[in-house]
């Protein structure tokens, strides 16, 4: 795994792989596009992703934390139980395709979609503690069972999205696009939290 992606100096192509293993803390991956790919185990934590893309792959356990994601593509990719945290996905180019991102089971702390388009994007049962979602398209997206505990959402455009079975949210409706977001009575307080109603 190492010697097929790390410091590749030049572009490679690389598809439908079982990439099991990990790079070493702080490499470089240059320049390689990833098709169809499979990606299991601690593969990228503090990885330097640069001009990569990533094209359909499925990422399982894995640790891209503290990643570094510049100019690097993401379409249509899956991750099932991985960590994610403090990523910047704002870095990368993640826009403009339904599908972008399909997350399961994730723990993303801290990271970044500030901006981004990521409508018909899945979130199920996700850690997304103080995430940024600012301005962001997250129309028709699912955060089913997700925990979003001081995700910010200003400017965000959130119609016909679901956050049934999500917790810990508060969205100022005065700052995102709502109509057709679907709540449940569980979570409709955190609609009310900006203006100080507290749902006994």
């Amino acid at each position: 795994m190492t010697e097929l992606i790390e410091e590749t100096g030049g572009a490679a192509y690389v598809l439908e792989k079982r990439l099991v293993g990990s790079v070493r803390i702080g490499a470089v991956v240059r320049g390689v596009e990833f098709e169809a790919c499979t990606f299991e185990g601690n593969v990228l934590a503090e990885a330097r992703l640069l001009g990569c893309s990533f094209t359909e792959c499925t990422f399982v356990g894995v640790d891209l934390g503290r990643a570094t994601v510049t100019d690097s593509t993401f379409r249509e990719c899956r991750f099932v139980e991985s960590r994610l945290l403090g990523v910047n996905f704002g870095l990368a180019h993640v826009g403009g395709l339904s599908s972008a991102f399909a997350f399961e089971g994730c723990r993303l702390d801290y990271a970044s979609f500030h901006g981004l388009a990521l409508s018909e994007s899945t979130w199920r049962d996700c850690r997304l503690v103080d995430v940024d979602f600012g301005e962001c398209d997250l129309r028709r997206t699912d955060f089913a069972g997700s925990e979003l505990s001081g995700a910010a959402f200003a400017g965000a455009d959130l119609r016909d999205a679901s956050l049934v079975g999500a917790t810990g949210y508060a969205l100022d409706v005065r700052e995102v696009k709502v109509k057709g977001l679907r709540v449940d009575a569980a979570g409709a307080g955190g609609l009310l939290a900006p203006f100080g109603i507290v749902v006994a």
